[in-house]
Parts: structure tokens; sequence; C-alpha cells
């Protein structure tokens, strides 16, 4: 596997970035995507899927050409202007961020992984679970009978 390298200005500025897409907290203690290096996370993932990356480095490229700097405004035009390497930056970073347990502890998930303990969901009622299935059931058999010759 090749790693994704980039300068450490392109590091910085992708840094920024993600602190605007998962700001941190200073009063609750949270730090921001940023800061905590979801930007390690995103290279690992830029090198094992080059369309990431050259989606990565499009982005970056139009990030630093803004003369403002990486603030909510440049956020927002960055979704405008290129909104699938965003949508794909935003997911990922997502992923980044809350796919680690000291994160999902902070912000009041559970720290422990989805599997196999699972998160408590509450059961669904009785009439709920039948306002679902109501239709089917009125709907009749859709299917065909095996045991009928003719299959009706």
């Amino acid at each position: 596997m090749v790693d994704f390298s980039m300068p450490p200005k392109e590091r910085r500025l992708l840094a920024s970035i993600l602190d605007q897409l998962v700001p941190g907290s200073r009063e609750r203690n949270i730090p921001g995507a940023g800061e905590i290096g979801v930007a390690d996370y995103l290279a690992h993932v830029a090198a094992r899927r080059p369309g990431f990356e050259a989606a990565l480095r499009r982005l970056l490229a139009r990030a630093s050409g803004l003369a403002d700097g990486i603030d909510a405004d440049a956020i927002r035009q960055l979704e405008q202007t290129m909104p699938i390497e965003f949508a794909e930056l935003l997911s990922e970073t997502y992923k980044g961020y809350y796919s680690r347990p000291d994160m999902r502890a902070k912000v009041g998930v559970g720290a422990h992984p989805v599997h196999p303990s699972g998160y408590e969901v509450a059961q669904e009622s009785a009439e709920f679970m039948d306002s679902l299935i109501e239709p089917v059931r009125a709907r009749g058999p859709f299917y065909r009978d095996p045991g009928v010759a003719g299959g009706d």
C-alpha cells in the first residue's frame, strides 16, 4: 500500500477544514476532527482508494485558493462548488471521528463496538408493528402454493 502523503502546509489546511466540519467544544472538552488527527485516518483511506485520493487533492487545491482562509463561509463555498468531493470528505471525516471510542464516549454514545454488544433499542409497540404489517395482510397471499396443482 502506498501512503498518501501531503506537505505540512496541506496537512494544516486539511486540519482546518476538518475542524470546521466537526468543531470542538472547549466547554465540554471535546476536540475537533482536525485537532485529533482525523487527517491521518483520511490519509489511510486515500492510500486504499485512489478515487478518494483524487477527490481529496482536488478539494485541497480549491481550498488553498480561498483568500479568506477556512471558515464557515469557505466550507459552504467548497460544498457548493465541489458537492461530490465535499460529500465524500464529509462522510469519511465522520467515519474517522466517530469510529474512535474516545470520541463516542465524549458525545454520549457507548465506547463499545456496535456488535456484539450493540446499543439498547426500545422495542416497538404491538400496535405499531400491526400498522406496519397490515398492508401485507390486506394484500393476501402473493406466492404460488407448490402443493396445489397449477400453482394457484
